[in-house]
């Protein structure tokens, strides 16, 4: 039964990753990549995911990301479309606030699975270092169907 829900999660996890990066495509000279992960905390379950950040204004960022959490009872995988706004661009940290729309695919281990849209709602402070890779803890909620909490750790490259 794992085995077949993993296989499907491939099929959703493939398309949606080419669609995030194909979203991020036109604005790459002021682009960062990232990975991260964390604990979705309604569905008890660890998390990995990546990121692309491109800057579209001043101060504001389109943050396309994906999201794989797995848990004994069922599996979330995420496509967010997510915008933030940075403050404080003259210290050595980071702070933003942003949200953006999310696609929010569950498969349960009754082998029956759920699609549904949703909205994020995150906030988050990265670190300024000395070399190009900044670490970062962001907090997101997700408004749905099935609300869900995520924290996250990440390294931004």
């Amino acid at each position: 039964m794992k085995r077949q829900r993993s296989k499907q999660s491939l099929w959703f996890v493939g398309p949606a990753i080419a669609i995030v990066l194909l979203a991020a495509a036109p604005a790459f000279s002021d682009t960062t990549f990232g990975v991260r992960t964390g604990v979705y905390t309604d569905a008890n379950a660890g998390f990995l995911g990546g990121e692309v950040v491109t800057s579209i204004a001043s101060s504001w960022y389109f943050n396309p990301n994906l999201e794989v959490a797995v848990s004994s009872d069922r599996d979330v995988v995420t496509a967010n479309g997510d915008f933030h706004y940075d403050f404080f661009q003259d210290r050595p940290y980071w702070v933003w606030a942003g949200g953006g729309p999310a696609v929010i695919h569950r498969e349960f281990a009754d082998d029956s699975d759920q699609t549904d849209l949703g909205v994020n709602v995150l906030g988050g402070i990265a670190w300024k270092t000395a070399s190009k890779v900044s670490p970062y803890l962001q907090a997101k909620v997700t408004i749905s169907e099935t609300d869900e909490a995520v924290l996250a750790f990440g390294l931004r490259f």
